[in-house]
């Protein structure tokens, strides 16, 4: 469960790649892709660790000029998504 309190940090065993539109991770463990549209690429070089969810639905919203409330969700749900293939802890 991703709280607003999390601090999601990427694993090590992700490699990432930054295409044209696209946002490509790559697990080494179990040798599954993931892709991600420009702004999870954005949330995801967030995911150091350092910043908390409520942090990063705050610069997300500021620099997509979107609601906070809508942001929020978003980003729990893709958290979790990654949470789930082993991609951050």
């Amino acid at each position: 469960m991703i709280s607003r309190e999390s601090c999601p940090r990427r694993m090590e065993q992700v490699i990432a790649q930054k295409a044209s539109n696209d946002f490509l991770l790559f697990n080494m463990d179990n040798g599954n892709y993931y892709s991600l549209n420009d702004i999870g690429g954005r949330i995801w070089e967030l995911c150091d660790g350092q910043h908390s969810v409520s942090q990063l639905v705050v610069t997300i919203a500021t620099e997509y000029d979107a609601p906070a409330e809508i942001v929020e969700k978003d980003i729990v749900d893709l958290l979790e998504g990654l949470q789930d293939g082993k991609l951050i802890s």
